[in-house]
């Protein structure tokens, strides 16, 4: 069965881990002048920066490449006296884009969570196709991104194009 969807491989996006304490967040806050989402899966975005809320204590900063060394060092500066950890994880993740009307369709046969709850601006982590994987909804039933270990990318690029049909990853 074919689906109406375009798998494809995110090139440009770079991926900082931060953990840290109230305190930090505050300064992390600041640093990006971003507030951080306070609900659990919640997703912040301005100017190129997304903050996905994984945990109550740990978060991802999404921006390009480009901008991820001076986005490093502006949340390192900012938190020196707090304790807190700041990690590039850019290379330790491979990220997809699933866009189209039947997403969903695709993302539900190796997903383990029910997608109709996680709307537009929230982000989820569970069990992908065999392997974990960490969802950003970008577009509610159409526009997703999902994020892998690398070394799980190309098992999850053969999977996605024969889930969605041979669109292609």
């Amino acid at each position: 069965m074919s689906y109406q969807v375009k798998i494809s491989v995110l090139d440009d996006f770079a991926l900082l881990n931060l953990r840290g304490t109230k305190a930090a967040v505050a300064r992390f806050e600041t640093a990006l002048e971003l507030e951080f989402p306070k609900g659990a899966q919640g997703v912040r975005v301005r100017d190129g920066v997304a903050v996905l809320n994984l945990a109550p204590d740990h978060w991802w900063v999404r921006t390009s490449l480009e901008d991820e060394d001076q986005t490093f060092t502006s949340l390192s500066e900012a938190i020196t006296i707090e304790h807190a950890a700041i990690t590039v994880v850019s290379d330790h993740f491979s990220g997809f884009s699933i866009v189209g009307d039947d997403a969903l369709l695709v993302l539900r046969q190796g997903l383990s969570l029910d997608l109709r709850n996680i709307a537009t601006g929230q982000c989820t982590r569970g069990s992908f196709a065999r392997c974990g994987g960490t969802l950003q909804v970008l577009d509610q039933g159409y526009h997703y991104d999902l994020f892998v270990e690398a070394s799980y990318a190309d098992y999850v690029s053969a999977w996605l194009d024969r889930a969605g049909g041979g669109g292609g990853a």
